[in-house]
């Protein structure tokens, strides 16, 4: 489950979702795209679809009793979509029980990919949708206040994840009694948690953890220029030096004349315009994407000169809550991941009689160790799943898609054998 969000609207976040769940979907990978832009809905018409009857309006007031009922079939290979045209003003903003159930349903949909299409903004109800994927996109344009924008957005989600961590009374306690000692020496995240680490190891350890958890992406949409390029990785080193955390650019997309086109004629630009700049982009980003591979450039470019200027992200005092502790919060300086160890020998064959050990042997093949792992996945249980402690996973459908997810994240060409062979021998275990 992908969340695409992004601080401002008219940044083409929604052109960019169908986008890449269309490219996807020509891959072979089956793809529903979910329009939560429950004010705003707009997908049905960048896919030259007609509103559809059954909306998450219908689903929300309980007149539709599965999501399922709502996924609308469009003409474009491995390509369905769940739409919130004509939402009442009454569930432009659910709560947190409607969320929920939304999200339920959502993992039970038969498919391979899910693309939440957020609404802009940083309220805490689009940073939930956000935080609830297992992975993350943030779309920004190369203007000043579509930059500050994601970066708000960015800070939003990083702290509200945390919020769960500090309503633990003991790690608030010692937040509140470091930043009241040494507040005016603390310039960032970083240098707060470094010092909650000096003070409680464990503590710090386990804000640490979920600063390595949160990995979203970046994608710079609409740039004409190096210059335009060069934001993605500025932002990227601003957010990773304040507040530790593992964002990745995956790339820029190109301004095109061709995506308004499409736009005014109701049709998809992959559609329309499939040899167009924008559409080529965008097809060599999802095979990004799909591997699971950061953005990097040509060895020499100018693109690979990019600077991190540590004053461009001012984060500002943030306030967590009702508790009454506003601060920084971050991950003391850590060493980048190891790079992945290149091998002239062929990978291991797959085991699909002992999937666990198999996946193991590919991560330990590629040089990759478990927490890198967790990084890039965002899934916790991936000792359990390599030793097969199937009394310690998630049921089916939720253990095939981590399964899978896994063995993409390893380059593994037959992941979804192996996750069907996972789960097979997961249904086939004692309980």
């Amino acid at each position: 489950m992908w969340a695409v969000g992004g601080g401002k609207g008219g940044v083409g976040k929604s052109v960019v979702t169908a986008s890449i769940a269309m490219a996807l979907g020509r891959r072979g990978q089956r793809c529903v795209v979910v329009d939560l832009d429950l004010g705003g809905a707009n997908l049905h018409t960048l896919l030259g679809l007609r509103p559809p009857v059954l909306t998450l309006s219908h689903f929300l007031a309980g007149e539709v009793s599965s999501l399922g009922y709502l996924v609308c079939r469009t003409p474009y290979p491995n390509l369905s979509l769940v739409s919130s045209s004509r939402t009442l003003l009454d569930t432009s903003l659910p709560p947190h029980g409607q969320r929920a159930k939304i999200l339920r349903h959502v993992r039970q949909l038969p498919v391979d990919e899910v693309f939440l299409d957020l609404s802009a903004g940083s309220h805490p109800s689009v940073v939930d949708w956000f935080l609830a994927a297992e992975r993350g996109l943030v779309v920004v344009a190369p203007e000043p206040t579509a930059i500050e924008n994601a970066y708000q957005f960015l800070k939003a989600a990083f702290f509200r994840g945390l919020r769960q961590e500090t309503r633990r009374s003991a790690i608030r306690a010692l937040l509140e009694q470091v930043l009241k000692e040494q507040r005016k020496r603390l310039r960032s995240p970083r240098e707060l948690l470094a010092a909650v680490t000096t003070a409680d190891p464990d503590a710090g350890a386990t804000l640490a953890a979920h600063a390595r958890a949160f990995a979203p992406a970046l994608v710079v949409n609409q740039v004409a220029n190096a210059q335009h390029r060069r934001i993605g990785w500025e932002m990227r080193g601003a957010c990773r030096e304040h507040l530790g955390a593992q964002i990745e650019y995956v790339g820029a997309l190109e301004r095109d004349e061709c995506v308004r086109q499409a736009v005014r004629e109701g049709k998809p630009v992959l559609e329309r315009f499939p040899a167009c700049v924008f559409s080529r982009s965008v097809e060599g980003m999802a095979r990004r994407l799909e591997r699971e591979e950061p953005y990097l450039p040509e060895p020499g470019t100018e693109d690979s000169q990019a600077t991190y200027p540590s004053g461009r992200m001012r984060l500002g005092e943030f306030s967590l809550g009702r508790h009454g502790l506003a601060g920084e919060l971050g991950t003391p300086p850590r060493e980048e991941p190891a790079p992945v160890v290149r091998r002239a020998t062929p990978p291991p064959p797959l085991d699909l009689e002992r999937p666990g050990a198999s996946l193991r042997r590919q991560r330990e093949y590629r040089g990759l160790d478990l927490d890198e792992m967790e990084r890039r996945t965002r899934i916790r249980s991936l000792p359990w799943m390599e030793q097969e402690r199937f009394d310690r996973l998630p049921p089916d459908p939720y253990l095939r898609g981590q399964v899978l997810l896994y063995a993409r994240a390893l380059g593994i060409v037959e992941a979804e054998l192996l996750a069907q062979a996972y789960v097979a021998l997961a249904r086939s275990a004692p309980a």
